[in-house]
């Protein structure tokens, strides 16, 4: 129950400094403060809660549920404004970097760490190809977030870290042809992507280990 109650809180806190990003970024976006903390608490509880059950280190804990916590953060912005903030970006990258190389210090297991650094240089260097091939695809920010996706999940296994971006594709691609089946979507209007790259990366850390392998 400790458990469940930090995330809760962690989670209100996530979606009142969510409002306050999305007022700085665009004050004319209209967003529910409680509809955003309410979010958040949901969200906050459920992640802690299937972190503690999926990691057994502290170390891997407290970066996995930094990760959700900014993801979340990014997600409610995204959508909002179709912004992704560097600076949460940036932190991520930074709490990543340290607790994961603590862990793989700790485990003696540097197999992890080259994992993650190609899965951070390849999922890198493929969205910027994508960004600079067709710009309105993709923004900067899904740019700059992914590396460190690819990070934290490639710690975790290859595996992971494909599924996640698959996942992402086919979620954002279902939802964008759903609205324009209903008159609320169309071809020429972009997608905020980031909540579906969060999606995805957050499926793969709670049940990565349950999905089919990609390379038997």
């Amino acid at each position: 129950m400790l458990t469940i109650f930090v995330g809760a809180v962690a989670g209100a806190l996530v979606g009142e400094t969510a409002k306050r990003f999305i007022c700085e970024i665009d004050s004319q976006v209209v967003v529910s403060r409680i509809r955003l903390i309410c979010l958040g608490i949901v969200l906050g509880a459920f992640f802690a809660f299937s972190i503690r059950a999926r990691f057994l280190s502290l170390d891997l804990r407290v970066a996995y549920a930094i990760l959700s916590c900014g993801l979340i953060l990014q997600s409610m912005i995204d959508a909002a404004t179709h912004r992704l903030v560097r600076s949460v970006t940036y932190l991520l990258a930074v709490t990543g970097s340290v607790f994961l190389l603590i862990n793989a210090i700790r485990a003696d297991s540097y197999d992890q760490i080259v994992a993650a650094l190609v899965c951070a240089v390849v999922g890198g260097v493929l969205f910027g190809v994508i960004n600079k091939i067709a710009p309105g695809g993709l923004g900067v920010g899904d740019v700059r977030l992914v590396p460190v996706l690819g990070w934290y999940l490639g710690f975790l296994g290859y595996d992971e870290a494909i599924w996640a971006i698959f996942i992402a594709c086919v979620s954002a691609s279902l939802v964008g042809l759903s609205l324009i089946a209903v008159g609320r979507g169309s071809l020429s209007r972009r997608l905020a992507f980031g909540p579906y790259l969060a999606f995805g990366t957050l499926v793969c850390v709670v049940v990565g280990e349950s999905l089919p392998s990609v390379f038997g």
